[in-house]
């Protein structure tokens, strides 16, 4: 087995065995609110960061600007851009997720 792939997998035990899933997350993302999400994205650093083998994107400025998601192209998929407000971003898992960056445009 690849060892990406075993990473991966490892991962997803680990998060999954102490309540982390992409389903809980994103609901705890929604009851928080506003204020708890402007904080958090002051404490995260700007850009492309990753926390575990999830790729997100905090932008910190005070515009919509394009940032291009870095895609494995695997079966046709694709690297896109895409328009993103301030705050932290979630984008995708490694190894599909490889990166984002700002393309330097407004939106």
């Amino acid at each position: 087995m690849n060892r990406n792939v075993r990473t991966l997998l490892a991962s997803a035990a680990v998060m999954a065995s102490i309540g982390l899933t992409p389903a809980a997350a994103s609901a705890q993302a929604t009851t928080t609110g506003e204020a708890s999400l402007a904080n958090s994205a002051q404490d995260t650093p700007c850009g492309e960061h990753w926390n575990l083998d999830q790729l997100y994107y905090n932008h910190c400025g005070e515009t919509n600007v394009v940032i291009r998601v870095d895609r494995w192209n695997i079966g046709g998929i694709k690297d896109y851009d895409k328009c993103v407000g301030p705050g932290d971003h979630y984008l995708g898992w490694y190894p599909d997720y490889l990166g984002a960056w700002y393309t330097g445009r407004l939106c």
